[in-house]
């Protein structure tokens, strides 16, 4: 038996790939790893202004230390990969701040996800006899925002009881997935990517094509992915990440059909008829003031309640996402945004969004403090695009960098931060003619803000330089 803990991972290292194992043999992610810590010290003097939801607000602390012995710490693997181990068990007992285990090119190999693990989303591939034990584990809604680990709680919800609890496999044969309660065998199902009729269609061999097994109704079953969830545009630049079953394509169609409006109208309900309704029953006396009307927003896609939830879970990937750019880990925070766009899309005003940034990259819109936003986002979308595009500078990637903050602007011109990091991805680029205006937009919103005036001054600087050497032939 291998035991992993943080003394045997390398300094900083938090995205954890176990690969090219053959057993007979067990490996055990200790608790421990659930307290590996990353350190992120805070470098700068200045206390630049902060923005609402902004990656870069956590980056510089509150003054409580001296600046030289100051830090952010955050907790917990990223991800892990498992990659082409043979006749062995894996056993997961700490933390994983993605909830995201990925498996590829494995032979017989048992997987148990304990109690003190935090894995919603598997995604195998390629493998054979794969087993998938779930120990009293918990579902990830049942996450802290910035726990150790689950293991010092109360699990509410256990894995298989929300609907993002999938493990998504293409390729897979004999796949055994199951479910234990206080030791007991709970829910169990097998699966073969042959025997569920997976053949070739088109390009895309039989391996290729995807199945979900997940818990529905309280039993565990496979079904056949149907296409990608959302429609609206993909953090990769395809569609949302979040794929659908056959069954729930089906069940979105019927909702829409039944939907006493067309898609997307918003209708309102004066809420307090039905409070005062309630209060005549009642008979309780009124104070004789006029009751504030309040109206609440309904699309005919999508209840309250589920757009909530979804809000709920951009909010908790958004944090996991600020995590890791404050810890100067960016790749991996280009996923996290990621993850909360594809959720994103499947909100009902989703199309809206991707229309707003369709139009604005055919007309370019001109970040102004004066301008109104193009549409009401169900979820702050520009902020999420725009912390990536951060991201994308940190790591050279300028032409994302720059299509982020383009998206960003479309969907709030008045947003400062993707105003200044369009004027950024475009100085990297060279680009210094459609820079300093980009920059002296933001100036323009922000003229005291020191850091964007400094940014236009050297792109100004740059592009005399630029005109010097073309007229000097």
């Amino acid at each position: 038996t291998i035991y992993i803990t943080r003394d045997k991972l390398e300094a900083g290292k938090r995205v954890l790939t176990l690969t090219d194992i053959t057993g007979p043999g067990k490996i055990v992610l200790t608790e421990d790893l659930s307290n590996l810590e990353s350190a992120m010290p805070s470098n700068s003097r200045a206390e630049p202004k902060t923005y609402d939801d902004d990656a870069e607000n956590d980056v510089v602390e509150e003054r409580k230390e001296p600046e030289e012995t100051q830090t952010r710490k955050i907790y917990g693997l990223i991800k892990l990969h498992l990659h082409n181990l043979k006749d062995c068990t894996v056993v997961i007992k700490c933390k994983i701040i993605t909830s995201t285990i990925e498996i590829s090119d494995c032979q017989n190999v048992t997987v148990k996800i304990e109690s003190g693990a935090t894995v919603a989303t598997v995604q195998a591939d390629l493998c054979d006899s794969l087993t998938l034990e779930f120990w009293d584990a918990p579902s990830n809604k049942n996450l802290s925002a910035h726990g150790i680990g689950i293991g010092g709680g109360t699990t509410k919800v256990f894995w298989g009881e929300d609907k993002d609890d999938r493990i998504l496999h293409a390729g897979v044969s004999n796949l055994c997935v199951s479910t234990y309660r206080d030791g007991y065998l709970d829910l169990t199902t097998k699966a073969d990517y042959k025997a569920l009729g997976a053949k070739k269609v088109g390009n895309a061999s039989p391996e290729e094509m995807q199945f979900v097994t997940s818990v529905v109704n309280g039993e565990l079953i496979t079904e056949k992915v149907a296409r990608n969830g959302g429609g609206g545009p993909s953090s990769h630049g395809g569609s949302s990440a979040r794929v659908m079953t056959e069954r729930e394509v089906e069940e979105e169609r019927k909702r829409k059909e039944n939907a006493p409006c067309p898609e997307n109208l918003i209708r309102f309900i004066d809420v307090n008829e039905q409070k005062q309704k309630q209060d005549n029953e009642k008979e309780t006396k009124t104070s004789g003031e006029d009751a504030v009307e309040e109206v609440e927003e309904i699309y005919s896609s999508m209840t309250k309640d589920e757009i909530d939830a979804i809000v709920r879970d951009c909010d908790a990937q958004k944090a996991k996402a600020n995590e890791s750019f404050v810890a100067g880990e960016y790749a991996q925070a280009v996923l996290l945004y990621s993850l909360v766009l594809d959720r994103c899309a499947e909100l009902p005003d989703s199309n809206e969004a991707a229309e707003v940034m369709s139009s604005a990259a055919k007309n370019s819109v001109v970040p102004s403090s004066d301008a109104i936003p193009p549409m009401k986002q169900l979820f702050p979308r520009h902020v999420i695009l725009s912390n990536r595009s951060a991201c994308f500078l940190k790591l050279g990637e300028h032409e994302k960098a720059l299509k982020d903050a383009e998206d960003a602007v479309a969907l709030d011109p008045a947003y400062v931060k993707a105003a200044f990091r369009k004027g950024l991805a475009l100085h990297a680029m060279s680009r210094y003619q459609e820079a300093v205006p980009a920059l002296g937009a933001a100036h323009k919103i922000e003229p005291r803000n020191k850091q964007i005036k400094q940014a236009l001054q050297f792109a100004e600087v740059r592009l005399q330089q630029e005109m010097r050497k073309r007229m000097e032939g």
